[in-house]
């Protein structure tokens, strides 16, 4: 869970600024009058409240997943591939991820 709070954080801290300057860029009033490269880190928190515990939940569904679908693997004599169960652990992840995610954002 912490490995997965700290990626979220870091992710943040490092693409923001750009999601903001490429806002910034994009606006109808024009990049300096919207406020050029001042207080790019504006709202930041706001954004990490959400990040951290929805990164720490997608890494600890995944992994959670992926050990169950593998150790199910090697119970059975047939059953999904490797790449079928990190597909589908992924998925899981994602909509887990998502829950906490899209109310925040």
């Amino acid at each position: 869970l912490m490995a997965g709070g700290l990626a979220g954080l870091c992710t943040d801290l490092s693409l923001y600024p750009l999601d903001t300057l490429k806002t910034r860029l994009q606006s109808a009033v024009g990049f300096q009058k919207a406020g050029g490269f001042h207080g790019v880190y504006t709202g930041l928190g706001s954004v990490v409240a959400g990040s951290i515990p929805s990164a720490a939940l997608f890494w600890w569904t995944y992994d959670t997943a992926k050990s169950v679908g593998l150790d199910y693997r090697r119970r059975q004599a047939s059953g999904p591939g490797e790449s079928t169960i990190h597909m589908l652990s992924a998925s899981c992840a994602e909509v887990s991820a998502l829950i906490v995610c899209v109310p925040v954002d």
